[in-house]
């Protein structure tokens, strides 16, 4: 019996020999942790709940989230995005306390395509700290906590009419500084207390697994394209991005 489901959100964007690819590499990582996924078209992978076309911004994004994490049982929950390439050791991992957000800083970026900078294509690189919902292992009803108080700032009307896209960081890492700032308009003061709230009023750590995971640059991605500082064409055990993608190698 497992005490964690890895919740996998997908806005259904990704070209589908990429998400098929991604899936299955996901099935094998979770080596039987049950699966909810939460899409906006119907999908058959896990167990499935579809939201409807209700399109990408920060909002979307947290709605899909607090629809899955409805039908979650377990105590932790692992999350999972549809252009991520993941371990069998990152789900197998456990957080030690259930009241912080924890990150495995163990993610390399990689570019599949980019037609500004074709030179780069297949190119792996890493930002050190960097806190992002796709590498997020928690309590589920910690997750399912925060999500509830940002959703209440995100679907703020004035909140929308001013920052439509704009996305709050990860619980327990959300920056305070800009919160306030982005607050500092008379028709969202109003937010202030409940940005203060969700901006400090959690705490997250960093872990690290030996093998890393790989976030993939389509050119599609919601975040846009991303680039680290740490740059390389093969990345250890993977190899190079053609390879995991042609099935040649799959991490444990």
């Amino acid at each position: 019996m497992f005490d964690k489901t890895i919740l996998y959100l997908t806005d259904n964007s990704l070209e589908p020999w990429l998400e098929k690819k991604c899936q299955e590499l996901l099935i094998n990582a979770a080596n039987g942790v049950p699966i909810v996924s939460v899409s906006q078209k119907p999908i058959n992978f896990g167990e499935n709940y579809c939201v409807g076309e209700i399109g990408r911004c920060g909002l979307s994004i947290d709605l899909q989230l607090s629809e899955g994490l409805k039908h979650i049982n377990t105590k932790w929950v692992a999350m999972a995005e549809h252009d991520v390439i993941y371990s069998q050791e990152h789900f197998a991992w456990t957080p030690p306390d259930d009241t912080h957000f924890w990150y495995n800083d163990n993610n390399w970026l990689c570019q599949l395509h980019n037609p500004r900078y074709p030179e780069w294509d297949g190119m792996y690189s890493r930002k050190r700290m960097r806190r992002v919902q796709s590498q997020l292992i928690c309590a589920t009803e910690l997750l399912r906590e925060a999500t509830v108080k940002k959703i209440e700032i995100l679907s703020d009307p004035a909140w929308l009419a001013r920052h439509a896209r704009g996305r709050l960081g990860e619980p327990g890492s959300a920056d305070y500084r800009r919160a306030m700032k982005m607050s500092n308009y008379r028709d969202v003061r109003h937010l202030q207390a409940k940005l203060k709230d969700y901006t400090t009023g959690y705490a997250a750590r960093d872990w690290k697994t030996k093998v890393p995971n790989i976030d993939i640059r389509h050119g599609d991605n919601f975040t846009g394209p991303r680039r680290g500082n740490y740059r390389r064409f093969e990345l250890e055990p993977w190899g190079k991005l053609e390879n995991v993608l042609n099935g040649e190698l799959v991490c444990q």
